[in-house]
């Protein structure tokens, strides 16, 4: 387990989304905005710059097959943007959303004819291309959803959905749509399954926001983490449900490399990889954490000049300057990430080691869960 990449932008990063090669990356600068860089080396070099959105852009997906990326924004808005190869710009295409509070989260269907967006309108929006309208349109996932839907996830059949919230609950749901998808095959989660149908619904261990949520890769349970610092897995073939509290900060964001390792993250500044023994599932790795060997990230300063490495150190992590002659390393974390990482995002061609992280500390990592 290591780092294969680490990358330090002058600038927190609230969400990220890599292309299929991992050659372009797509990041939110805590903005209106999303900037799209290109490796060059061991630098990523900008490249463009997507500008429709109004208020924060809250989430990036980049799919990786048909290369199109969905934004969602507070500003209640989704645009579809596509790759226009003879002017080498991106064109946007505003979602019919049909909600009135922001979107939280979007993300691609696994055959990427779909996507669900989250909302604090007590719903999720599954968006398809009308082919009548050409445009992207949408239906409601509503019941028995009771408040702000924070996250969601797809299961591998791209039917089912999952979703978590505020009201403390973990839901399934069906997200058939007619005419775009073919009648699913039987699982666990039930065998008729119209478009709203309510396939599972999992509480919180101790009543905190689910943050993150996330299927195994054979579709057959249901992992969400929550504010009281908890890993929750559900198994409703097995009928079981196991949750494993942890003693640090909560974690925001949660996926899984293979059907027995998942690693969620978040404010603890460490990714936790949870490794299960087919009973239950326990800690058995802080990803970085004490190794002295990492390499510095390429965009930080020179290390000969300490009082910049100490203000920079000191900015990223939010913390106020010291008094007396500190060295550069003063409360430095035993963690690569230095702030809350906001997101932990999947391998895009699908490499069951990898993953990548980007945080409040402006560093983009990726890497190799290999045990």
């Amino acid at each position: 387990m290591g780092i294969l990449d680490e990358y330090n932008f002058p600038f927190c990063v609230t969400a990220h989304s890599f292309n299929r090669d991992k050659s372009q990356v797509a990041v939110c600068p805590n903005s209106n905005e999303v900037h799209i860089y290109a490796r060059s080396g061991t630098q990523w070099v900008a490249a463009h710059v997507l500008k429709e959105h109004d208020l924060l852009v809250t989430s990036i997906d980049w799919a990786p097959q048909t290369n199109r990326i969905v934004t969602c924004s507070q500003d209640k808005n989704a645009y579809v943007w596509t790759f226009d190869g003879p002017s080498g710009t991106w064109k946007p295409t505003l979602v019919h959303l049909r909600i009135h509070r922001a979107a939280t989260q979007a993300k691609w269907s696994p055959l990427e004819n779909k996507f669900a967006v989250a909302s604090g309108d007590k719903c999720v929006s599954v968006c398809y291309f009308g082919e009548d309208n050409d445009w992207w349109v949408s239906k409601h996932l509503k019941r028995p959803i009771a408040s702000t839907v924070l996250c969601v996830a797809w299961h591998p059949n791209n039917v089912l959905l999952a979703c978590g919230g505020t009201d403390m609950k973990a839901r399934v749901l069906s997200a058939y749509v007619k005419g775009v998808d073919e009648k699913p095959a039987p699982t666990s989660w039930g065998e008729r399954l119209p478009f709203n149908t309510l396939c599972g619904e999992f509480e919180s261990p101790a009543g905190g926001w689910i943050h993150s949520v996330a299927f195994s890769p054979d579709g057959e349970s249901v992992a969400f983490v929550t504010h009281d610092s908890s890993l929750t897995v559900a198994t409703p073939a097995a009928g079981s449900v196991v949750s494993t509290r942890t003693q640090g900060l909560p974690f925001v964001s949660l996926v899984w490399p293979d059907q027995n390792t998942i690693v969620a993250a978040g404010h603890d500044c460490s990714p936790v990889v949870f490794a299960s023994d087919g009973t239950s599932w326990r800690m058995v790795k802080r990803l970085g954490e004490d190794d002295m060997q990492r390499r510095s990230a390429t965009a930080s300063p020179s290390n000969s000049n300490s009082a910049f490495n100490l203000f920079r150190q000191m900015d990223s992590r939010n913390q106020p300057a010291k008094s007396g002659s500190g060295s550069a390393g003063d409360g430095q974390l035993k963690s690569v990430h230095q702030n809350t990482i906001t997101q932990v995002h999947p391998d895009p061609a699908g490499a069951p080691t990898e993953i990548s992280t980007s945080g409040l500390d402006g560093k983009l990592v990726q890497w190799s869960v290999r045990a």
